[in-house]
């Protein structure tokens, strides 16, 4: 897992750059969110304004390069920004009211429609956030879910690796790859699935798995197991949109996209990439590395929480290329997890 952003080290780092730099990091970064091309000095110059030379404008751009704001793909290419100028056009951004008052009454509407149908309205939250914004969105309900376990397996994948599968009642289904400490065999991973089937199947996700190390002598697996079942019982994701990821460049790479859809399908991976973000119902952004999810290092996730009542609250979110368009993408968040939470609480009135 890549290690998260050491805050103090960033923020050192921006203060050591002028005015003219952060100037020039951010107008990189906003022209190539919008062409998704390397972005060349005279460019900058002619549509963002710069009083100074093409020439400055290069030199400039070769100090943020050598610290590790932008990236030069070929020797003749523009710049790109890397994570840290993302960093520092997301944190400059003022993200207004007003510019989707059309959406806004839309959502409003949609939103009404489905109070008290709170399954109903989280599908829906998640279909909207994800048409109006173009990225993936996430949508993770409130609290445990009381969906029933009705089949699993285990298999081996490998010498140190099986694969839990669960499937519910609700029709959800949860896949699992779980590292042991240590090699197991077959036989062994046979008699746990015979364990978990006993001791599971029928029962409420939530309740985990009641397991111990008599039962399981692999530390890893019996952790593994346990964390599995209890993040399959915590809460229900809803996604919508993982097709718009082919509209982007970055993730034309059949490995990059395979891993990314691949972790957009994994319940706890969205639930932890979501909460990493989603602090309180104020959005936020975090930019590859900082959710500390793997399997999306290559994304950004902006999120926020939602009130859902009796001092319970779910996360809404959208996952999407570090070329993300963020104001749009923090305005929508903030949008569907104000408009959902008043849904849920309408729902509860009546």
């Amino acid at each position: 897992m890549p290690a998260r952003a050491n805050i103090p080290e960033v923020l050192a780092a921006v203060e050591a750059l002028t005015g003219r730099q952060k100037a020039i990091a951010t107008a990189v970064v906003a022209e190539h969110i919008e062409t998704a091309q390397p972005v060349g000095s005279d460019a900058l110059r002619v549509r963002h304004g710069f009083s100074c030379s093409s020439a400055t404008i290069r030199s400039e751009m070769v100090r943020l390069e050598r610290g590790g704001y932008l990236d030069q793909p070929h020797t003749s290419a523009g710049r790109i920004p890397l994570a840290p100028a993302y960093r520092l056009y997301v944190d400059g951004l003022r993200v207004g009211a007003g510019r989707l008052d059309r959406d806004i009454t839309w959502i409003q509407g949609e939103l009404r429609r489905v109070a008290g149908q709170a399954d109903a309205a989280l599908r829906l939250s998640s279909g909207i956030l994800s048409r109006i914004t173009r990225y993936p969105a996430v949508v993770v309900s409130p609290g445990e879910r009381e969906a029933r376990l009705i089949d699993l397996s285990l298999t081996p994948v490998s010498a140190r690796n099986v694969l839990l599968s669960l499937l519910d009642d609700e029709g959800g289904t949860d896949e699992t790859l779980v590292e042991t400490a240590g090699p197991v065999t077959v036989a062994e991973v046979e008699r746990v699935e015979r364990l978990l089937r006993e001791r599971l199947v029928g029962r409420r996700l939530g309740g985990g798995p009641r397991l111990d190390e008599d039962d399981v002598p692999d530390p890893g697996l019996l952790a593994g197991l346990r964390k599995a079942v209890e993040d399959a019982g915590s809460a229900r994701v809803h996604v919508e949109g993982t097709t718009f990821l082919l509209d982007h460049p970055e993730f034309g790479e059949l490995e990059r996209l395979r891993r990314i859809i691949s972790a957009l399908t994994q319940s706890p991976v969205l639930r932890r990439a979501l909460e990493a973000a989603a602090a309180d119902e104020t959005p936020a952004a975090r930019i590859g590395a900082e959710h500390g999810i793997e399997e999306l290092r290559d994304c950004s996730v902006v999120a926020a929480s939602y009130p859902a009542g009796e001092s319970r609250s779910g996360t809404v979110g959208v996952v999407g290329p570090m070329r993300m368009r963020y104001a749009l993408a923090l305005e929508m968040v903030s949008t569907i997890a104000r408009h959902l939470g008043q849904s849920l609480a309408q729902g509860e009135e009546r």
